[in-house]
């Protein structure tokens, strides 16, 4: 895949040799109205290369996925912002050319799910899912995308996130069985306390909502 990496940069134009040790930075989901929009040409280069890069973060590159989901939105409506953070994802992988994805586990009867939720971080208020799914090292599968509805605090968008990614985990776990797998295990982690009591204790459990601020 290193290829289509440099036929990305080489697609992207602009210089990329600039070393960064992240491929965003705490911006990313932030729209600026005023940035002009690119012209026709620009706009074109740009959806081919995001294009380019969902490929790879679905293949080989997860690390970028969360930055590529949120340029796949941008590409009807591409601005100079967005080119600056497409460019930032390239200088990125410019300089991680090397890095391999690694899959692993002892065995196929365990599965591992992570998911999270960042709370109300796109301009719409609504939150963005992460989840991933694991057999002990490396991540089969993952997935980063903007949450469909507005929550009222961080409790109720990581239940939403929950929501969104645990059909993978069932899925998985209903392929190996058809496979002939026998799944001993198959745990999910979440690091907030009152969503795993909801989730797990349904309408006995009792939380406050935290109101969003603006």
């Amino acid at each position: 895949m290193q290829a289509h990496i440099k036929e990305a940069i080489e697609a992207y134009g602009d210089d990329v040799s600039i070393k960064i040790a992240t491929p965003a930075d705490r911006n990313l989901f932030t729209i600026t109205d005023e940035s002009e929009e690119l012209d026709e040409g620009r706009s074109a280069i740009f959806h081919s290369v995001v294009a380019k890069l969902l490929h790879l973060s679905k293949r080989v590159r997860p690390d970028i996925e969360p930055k590529v989901a949120f340029l796949c939105t941008r590409v009807s409506k591409s601005t100079e912002e967005d080119w600056k953070k497409l460019g930032r994802v390239l200088r990125y992988l410019n300089d991680t050319l090397d890095m391999k994805r690694v899959i692993g586990g002892k065995d196929m009867s365990s599965i591992h799910t992570w998911v999270d939720a960042a709370y109300v971080v796109h301009e719409n208020m609504r939150s963005q899912t992460e989840g991933c799914l694991s057999f002990g090292r490396g991540m089969v599968h993952t997935k980063s995308s903007k949450q469909k509805l507005n929550t009222k605090s961080s409790t109720e968008a990581e239940v939403v996130g929950l929501s969104d990614y645990v059909p993978y985990t069932l899925w998985m776990n209903n392929f190996l069985a058809a496979q002939g797998y026998k799944i001993k295990s198959s745990k999910v982690y979440q690091d907030n306390q009152s969503a795993i009591r909801m989730e797990t204790n349904g309408r006995n459990s009792c939380t406050g909502n935290v109101g969003m601020l603006t």
